[in-house]
């Protein structure tokens, strides 16, 4: 690594805002092409929204991940401060636009690699995993790292399979690998670096509350939400059989389940990761829109005609803000964080307080995609860039 990179910072203090009311163009640090590479449609849109971007915002440091390494940017300044690469040959050729987001353990990052396994002797070509520890402390190297081979399935569906660290508790962190009807889940001790068990068919959307949650693969476009214990991988609870379901996180031990149920009827309803037990049924008419956590207390779902807000916990509707309703416009939503909703709007970018859906009083000058209490990542023409947080 060129020396240049572990200069000491030299761009403006960021100072935290929790959360933050307004972003600052002025103090604009561009990111490297990986945290879009892939990601950019014609319109000049990120594909599937800022929260499949492959970055990891940590205090004042992004963690983006690409195919083949991971550099660990200074959002002050810019400067590439820290940097581990693969050991291995990549797997997808073309998976720029399907590296998912790092994610924390402790006082770790997590970051996945997809990589090929040579024929040997008279051992065929394979597929692994190899994970990667990345310390969040200067200067910011890999403390641990393991692989974990994969089903044959891997390497036959190679140009569509995926693979996303899901999270991470209590010293055990999970990783999920998709491909095709495909899937297989496992968890890894992140104090001996072990692989503790292997989950064959499960597609893990959520961890939390010492819990594993996510889809089991029966047969196609057919699965099972379920749940296993974090540390043992047995299986606590299985929800019932679910057609072209979709199981995403709606709080710490929450998730959201849609599908349509063996008597042909839609379901949406809102699941405790625990004990797979219906917290309670979605309203209805949201099952059109996505639906993101604020990671604080509030579920916001979008479309292009609405936004509405959702409290997690006993799925009572909060408000809603329609097209033409009372004279006002619903922002297209860009990120959602600590009670705030950031987007455009007919006036131009807009933040909305989560919980009551009303306008805040201090334009937030950018329409962030990601952010925490020291920055917005903001998409200028094809390229992220990093705007310091006001208050």
């Amino acid at each position: 690594m060129a020396a240049s990179t572990l200069a000491p910072s030299a761009g403006p203090k960021l100072v935290a805002h929790d959360p933050p009311s307004w972003f600052d163009a002025r103090g604009q640090v561009p990111l490297p092409e990986a945290a879009t590479k892939g990601r950019v449609n014609l319109a000049g849109q990120i594909r599937g929204g800022g929260t499949d971007l492959p970055v990891l915002l940590h205090d004042t440091r992004a963690f983006i991940a690409s195919p083949t390494n991971v550099q660990v940017i200074d959002l002050a300044s810019g400067r590439t401060v820290g940097e581990e690469t693969a050991r291995g040959e990549t797997l997808r050729k073309d998976s720029d636009g399907y590296i998912l987001p790092p994610v924390m353990a402790g006082n770790e990052v997590l970051v996945p690699f997809l990589l090929a396994v040579p024929a040997s002797g008279t051992h065929t070509r394979g597929a692994m995993v190899e994970l990667i520890a990345v310390s969040t402390a200067p200067p910011y190297k890999a403390t641990w790292r393991t692989n974990i081979n994969l089903p044959e399935w891997a390497l036959q569906s190679s140009g569509k399979v995926k693979v996303a660290a899901v999270g991470a508790e209590s010293g055990m962190a999970v990783v999920t690998v998709t491909g095709s009807d495909s899937a297989v889940s496992y968890g890894i001790d992140t104090v001996s670096h072990a692989l503790r068990w292997t989950q064959p068919d499960l597609e893990v959307k959520r961890v939390g509350a010492g819990m594993a949650a996510g889809l089991l693969h029966a047969e196609p476009l057919t699965t099972f939400p379920l749940g296993v214990d974090l540390t043992t991988g047995t299986e606590k609870w299985r929800g019932e059989k679910t057609y072209n379901a979709a199981m995403d996180g709606a709080g710490p031990s929450t998730v959201r389940v849609e599908g349509q149920r063996p008597d042909g009827k839609k379901g949406d309803q809102l699941l405790d990761v625990t004990s797979g037990q219906v917290r309670a049924d979605m309203p209805p008419g949201l099952g059109s829109m996505s639906c993101t956590h604020d990671q604080a207390q509030t579920l916001v779902c979008t479309h292009s005609f609405a936004v509405v807000a959702v409290d997690p916990a006993t799925g009572q509707l909060l408000w809603a803000l329609k097209d033409g309703e009372e004279g006002r416009k619903p922002p297209t939503v860009t990120a959602v964080w600590h009670g705030r909703i950031y987007g455009r709007g007919v006036g131009g970018p807009v933040a909305l307080d989560a919980r009551t859906g009303m306008d805040m009083p201090t334009k937030p000058e950018a329409a962030p995609l990601l952010v925490n209490t020291y920055v917005g990542l903001v998409l200028d023409g094809s390229r992220l860039s990093s705007y310091p947080a006001g208050g």
